[in-house]
């Protein structure tokens, strides 16, 4: 059990890749029509994931308050996604926010 939350918790962390310029404006005018918040609560994210996650591509957005220092949410999270065959794809930094994007 340890040694799967490692492996999540590393995956979560360093499998992300910044997108480049072009394509953050590409991709922020898409997750802008969606009319998305940011996810506060643990609950709340796996509740969205588990109910939502249903595209070839899907995007996260997670509060920083639900980014802890250790990774301990995301990787809870990150294992849900998981669990429906996602794979991180990257993420964006905004202000007191990350937008995590996922494919099947």
């Amino acid at each position: 059990m340890t040694k799967y939350f490692i492996m999540i918790s590393i995956l979560s962390l360093f499998s992300c890749k910044p997108k480049t310029e072009e394509s953050l404006i590409e991709k922020e005018n898409k997750v802008v029509n969606q009319e998305q918040h940011p996810l506060t609560t643990l609950e709340e994210a796996t509740k969205y994931v588990e109910e939502n996650f249903t595209k070839n591509e899907e995007t996260l957005w997670i509060s920083d308050y639900l980014n802890d220092s250790v990774g301990v949410n995301m990787a809870i999270i990150t294992d849900h996604i998981l669990g429906k065959n996602y794979m991180p794809d990257s993420f964006e930094q905004k202000e007191g926010y990350r937008i995590y994007k996922y494919k099947k």
